[in-house]
C-alpha cells in the first residue's frame, strides 16, 4: 500500500523514525556496504587484502622517507586513511593509498618548519593533513569542483612533471646507497653530483634499486616485454 497523502499540505507521510535513520546511516556508507555484505565476497576480499598489503606497505613507507618523515608514519597514515575510507568511502573497489604528489607538498612545507626534528616533522605533517581535508571538504559543499577545469592541460602537465622531477632527484641519492642534503631542487641536484664525484655511491644498494625498478617498468609493459627489457621511458 502506498503512503497516506497528508491533505493539508499534499506532501507524502513516511515514518519519521525510518527518515531519520536513513539520514544518519547515508553519511556512513561503509555501514550500508557491510549490511548488505554476501559471503560470496569474503574470498575475493581476502585476496585484495594481501595484495593491497604487498603494494601498499613498500609505498607508504617510501613515501614517507622521500616526504622528510619517519617510515613508521606512512605506514599509520596508510592504515588509516584505508579505516577511514571503509567508514566514509561511497566506493567499495576504490583502492586508496599514499599519493606521490603529495611529498612535493611535504618537501617543501614541512621538511623547513621541521628543523630536522622527527616529532616536529610528524605533527606539521598531521596538522596539514588535517587542514587540508578541512579545505576540501569545505571546498565540497559549496561545489567548487569546477575550479579544477579551469586549469589549462599544460598547467596540470606541468605541476605533475615538477613533481616528477622533485621526488625523482629527492631520491637520488637514496638509490645510490648515500645521503646527500639540501634544500630545494637546484641543492639537492648538487649535492647528489658532489656524491658522486666523491665516490660515495655504493655498488650494491644501485643494483639492488635498478633491479626493482626494471621489475616495475617491465611489469607495467608486460604485454610489451617477451624478453629481457630496460625501460626507455616513464610509464604513463
Amino acid at each position: 500500500m502506498p503512503p497516506a497523502k497528508n491533505s493539508t499540505t499534499g506532501r507524502v507521510d513516511r515514518p519519521r523514525a525510518t527518515r531519520t535513520v536513513a539520514g544518519w546511516v547515508r553519511w556512513f556508507p561503509g555501514i550500508q556496504t557491510l549490511r548488505r555484505y554476501e559471503v560470496g565476497w569474503l574470498r575475493h576480499d581476502l585476496v585484495a587484502r594481501l595484495v593491497l598489503t604487498a603494494v601498499l606497505v613498500p609505498v607508504g613507507i617510501a613515501y614517507a622517507v622521500a616526504a622528510g618523515v619517519p617510515a613508521i608514519s606512512g605506514l599509520h597514515a596508510t592504515i588509516f586513511g584505508l579505516l577511514a575510507y571503509a567508514l566514509f568511502g561511497p566506493s567499495r573497489v576504490l583502492v586508496l593509498g599514499p599519493d606521490s604528489s603529495l611529498v612535493a607538498l611535504f618537501l617543501g612545507v614541512v621538511v623547513p618548519l621541521s628543523g630536522g626534528d622527527a616529532q616536529r616533522a610528524v605533527a606539521l605533517a598531521g596538522m596539514m593533513a588535517l587542514v587540508s581535508g578541512v579545505l576540501c571538504m569545505q571546498a565540497g559543499a559549496a561545489r567548487l569542483g569546477f575550479v579544477t577545469e579551469l586549469l589549462s592541460k599544460p598547467i596540470r602537465y606541468g605541476y605533475m612533471n615538477g613533481i616528477a622531477v622533485t621526488v625523482l632527484v629527492s631520491q637520488l641519492p637514496t638509490l645510490f646507497g648515500f645521503s646527500a642534503g639540501g634544500e630545494g631542487l637546484p641543492d639537492a641536484s648538487r649535492a647528489f653530483v658532489d656524491g658522486m664525484l666523491d665516490g660515495k655511491a655504493n655498488g650494491v644498494a644501485l643494483a639492488l634499486g635498478a633491479g626493482r625498478w626494471r621489475q616495475c617498468f617491465c611489469s607495467n609493459a608486460a604485454s610489451a616485454c617477451q624478453g629481457p627489457c630496460w625501460p626507455s621511458s616513464a610509464p604513463q
